[in-house]
């Protein structure tokens, strides 16, 4: 397991595979483009509520549900009954509602939801957190039973059996298509010819990228018309995981830490706690969903750690803290 994520994460940051080896994952791309192209043409389903869609043409790691949070409490904002749909990767089987207004902890549901809509229950209490693959029959249920009147679609750019009002694709723009390569011999869930289907263009970490210019000329001429929004990661204070205790960020500057995390892009992470004036001790990255262990937490020191890994974390010591980030407009 551990050579596969290795190979993983060589693979996401784009560096080079023995040979053999990649033609082997190149055939074995074959079968995504396959895929995707029967779930292309197969049937459509319009729902009678509006359906606003977040997605990546990417394999994680983009900075999608920072965007889910922000469009849901907009739209709660505005006096909607909104329902998040999602599939609840790494959760158990079956359908669930959550609301996050009736629930005293999120980490308690985490297992049965999955941390992303954990996170976004915690965040967004008023939501509905609808979690079925099937997304069209948890619309259905969300409208009928629960009488939303707004969908927000998490992680749906390739669910091609729901028909959406808007079609956000969200882009890393330090790493857009990572090799250029179908997973499993790059990131990419389809060819990025898939850009042209998107209504909006969503970049996340403009800060980072020394190629921006060059990337938005690109895109613009992929998907000519839609509308840019150019976005960063915003950091905005530290909380304690025992008792939820906020502090400063300033808590980082001159702090020797840990820091440890099971996201997509954990190098962002790192870098984004750098930034903050801390010292990194250890930086201890895991397999994306993957429910942190015990023993990276071993240490006296501060340990920092994302939200959406402390919503995973069962008991832990009063020195783990997790960042808050939201996404702020960059200009």
């Amino acid at each position: 397991m551990k050579t596969t994520n290795k190979l993983a994460d060589r693979i996401r940051r784009g560096e080079s595979i023995p040979p053999p080896l990649a033609a082997l994952l190149g055939v074995a791309s074959v079968g995504v483009r396959a895929g995707m192209w029967w779930r292309r043409h197969g049937p459509r389903f319009k729902l009678d509520a509006p359906v606003i869609s977040f997605g990546n043409i990417t394999a994680g790691g983009t900075g999608k549900t920072p965007a889910v949070i922000e469009r849901a409490q907009s739209e709660l904002g505005n006096g909607r009954r909104v329902a998040i749909l999602t599939r609840g990767y790494g959760s158990k089987r079956g359908r669930a509602f959550v609301r996050g207004a009736d629930i005293e902890e999120p980490f308690g549901i985490a297992e049965d939801i999955g941390d992303e809509p954990a996170l976004i229950a915690w965040k967004v209490p008023d939501a509905l957190i609808v979690k079925d693959p099937d997304r069209v029959a948890g619309g259905l249920a969300a409208i009928r039973e629960h009488h939303c009147d707004t969908l927000i679609l998490d992680d749906g750019y390739q669910y091609a059996r729901l028909e959406r009002d808007e079609n956000t694709l969200v882009i890393d723009a330090v790493n857009p298509f990572g090799n250029g390569q179908l997973i499993p011999r790059g990131i990419l869930r389809e060819p990025i010819t898939a850009v042209e289907r998107a209504t909006s263009i969503l970049l996340t970490r403009c800060d980072q990228s020394p190629h921006l210019t060059v990337l938005r000329e690109a895109l613009a001429d992929m998907c000519p018309g839609a509308p840019f929004r150019m976005t960063r990661h915003e950091p905005r204070y530290l909380w304690r995981l025992t008792d939820k205790e906020q502090a400063p960020l300033s808590y980082l500057h001159g702090q020797s830490v840990h820091a440890v995390c099971a996201i997509g892009n954990p190098e962002a992470f790192f870098a984004t706690i750098e930034s903050l004036g801390a010292t990194l001790l250890t930086r201890q990255a895991f397999r994306n969903h993957r429910r942190i262990p015990q023993d990276a937490l071993a240490d006296d020191a501060p340990i920092v750690t994302t939200e959406k890994d402390a919503i995973r974390m069962g008991p832990v010591a009063s020195n783990v803290w997790a960042l808050a980030v939201e996404l702020a407009d960059f200009t």
